[in-house]
């Protein structure tokens, strides 16, 4: 019996999954193409195109997810498996050890606090930071709109735990693809041949049916289509120029 109920949610559960790593996708390429300067009306983006992003984003994903579950293992074999209030009861001094272990939430809220205000001094912070702290931040917000119990029994789980979580996962993936979009101008440069034309840009992504790349000269994005392109290769020196640098190399050495 179970295992027919099992596979009778089995369809749903993909459904799901599906919409969630869709949605999740457009997310990623929002931030991505919002750094570049793009909007998802700019650029003819197909909803193959926003899955296969997904190819993009879940190999870190699944690594950062495997390297947090590891840390919190072995933080609970060190602890022994012991609760919060277990610790601090069994702790020689309970109340240094209950500041110790509350102590390294101050300095994560007051850098959280510090995010908005850092580009009115002046202060150029790397997007990593914006973006963790922009989590924490939504994270103090989602504490004090929460703090009461009376809201809190009012308010049904599902809607507490999406209301904390889901913004919280917007901002995370969103400025994923604002970083990885950063680090475009400094990618690896291809050679793209057009017919007799030859171009030499950054490959940042490729479409379904265009190729959207990075014009070194410009320094602006550019949209080319895949219809007209014949080739693309990674721009690389021929061996020959190296072989004859060696040689010269070498004369010159003797």
């Amino acid at each position: 019996m179970k295992e027919a109920l099992s596979l009778e949610k089995a369809p749903a559960l993909i459904a799901f999954f599906s919409a969630g790593v869709l949605a999740i996708s457009i997310t990623y390429d929002f931030g991505y193409l919002t750094y570049l300067g793009l909007s998802f009306s700019e650029t003819p983006t197909t909803l193959a195109d926003h899955i296969r992003s997904s190819l993009v984003w879940i190999p870190s994903t699944i690594i950062m997810i495997f390297g947090m579950l590891a840390l919190e293992l072995l933080n609970r074999r060190i602890e022994q498996g012991m609760t919060e209030e277990e610790l601090i009861k069994t702790s020689p001094t309970p109340k240094l050890t209950a500041w110790f272990r509350d102590s390294p939430k101050y300095p994560i809220m007051a850098f959280a606090l510090f995010i908005p205000v850092s580009p009115f001094i002046g202060i150029d912070l790397p997007l990593q930071a914006w973006m963790f702290g922009l989590v924490v931040l939504w994270t103090m917000l989602h504490n004090f709109f929460f703090n009461h119990e009376r809201i809190l029994h009012r308010t049904t789980k599902l809607f507490y735990l999406a209301s904390r979580w889901v913004p919280a996962v917007i901002i995370f993936v969103s400025f994923l693809g604002a970083i990885a979009a950063e680090k475009v101008p400094d990618g690896k440069r291809y050679v793209f041949e057009m017919g007799e034309n030859k171009k030499t840009v950054v490959l940042a992504r490729s479409y379904d049916k265009y190729y959207l790349v990075w014009n070194t000269e410009a320094q602006a994005v550019e949209f080319l289509s895949a219809s007209s392109v014949t080739a693309f290769y990674p721009l690389s020196e021929p061996k020959a120029n190296k072989s004859s640098k060696s040689d010269s190399e070498k004369r010159a050495a003797s």
